[in-house]
């Protein structure tokens, strides 16, 4: 995955309809499944959805675009960057929660999101995190950090705008989710967060150019987020 060059007219409107085309997957997936509460039918759009934001990317780059394939290992390092963020991200997510508290995060709220999938169960919630600190947030990282992100470098250029553009769209479906649980002033809370990280990872994506060194960012702010969910959800 190499950095991205100077897109012509064409390449920009093909950008822009793959761009519309993954990102809008998530969001339907929150809306069916908090919004509508289509329970059997939110399950299998779920699923439906990760496999199309998975497979739709590799499609777009290898068969429309003429990619070549690349398995994103770095070339510059960008390791101990992205360790030393991700341990910045940790402190910064822990004092926030010390701080706040329940404006952040009440343990009903939490509660209500994750007793309908079973997740109150340890084992089950052990599962869960294990999922995604290191399934999910690589998936995220493929598809927010290198489709998304890349898509974006050739729709407006430069290196900020794709970065703060690929951060709102990252944003937009955790609020979503959001604000069917906590209350209006947690959400700007919680989204402002999910903000900040999505600016952090993209642009560790953007100077290394791999998902791997953004993700180690990403897993490690996840770490201190699934951390304070157990101590509320079953406690240390």
């Amino acid at each position: 995955m190499v950095a991205i060059t100077q897109a012509t007219p064409k390449q920009q409107r093909q950008a822009l309809l793959g761009l519309v085309l993954v990102a809008i997957a998530p969001t339907v997936s929150v809306i069916t499944g908090f919004a509508l509460k289509a329970g059997l039918i939110a399950a299998i759009v779920f699923i439906l959805t990760k496999l199309w934001v998975f497979g739709l990317p590799a499609y777009w780059y290898l068969k429309i675009e003429g990619g070549e394939r690349s398995y994103s290992i770095p070339e510059n390092g960008g390791w101990l960057v992205s360790a030393f963020l991700g341990i910045g991200m940790i402190l910064v997510i822990g004092i926030a929660y010390f701080i706040l508290g329940d404006l952040v995060l009440r343990r009903e709220d939490l509660y209500d999101i994750l007793e309908p999938f079973g997740l109150t169960v340890p084992w089950k919630f052990a599962i869960a995190i294990i999922f995604w600190i290191f399934v999910n947030s690589v998936l995220e990282e493929y598809v927010f950090r290198w489709f998304i992100t890349s898509k974006l470098e050739q729709i407006v250029g430069g290196k900020w705008k794709p970065i703060l553009l690929s951060a709102g769209i990252f944003t937009l479906h955790h609020t979503i989710a959001l604000a069917f649980f906590i209350d209006p002033l947690g959400n700007a809370l919680a989204s402002l967060g999910v903000f900040i990280g999505g600016v952090i990872f993209s642009w560790i994506y953007i100077q290394y150019r791999s998902v791997w060194v953004a993700w180690v960012a990403h897993a490690l702010a996840d770490v201190a987020i699934f951390a304070i969910a157990w101590h509320l959800i079953v406690g240390f």
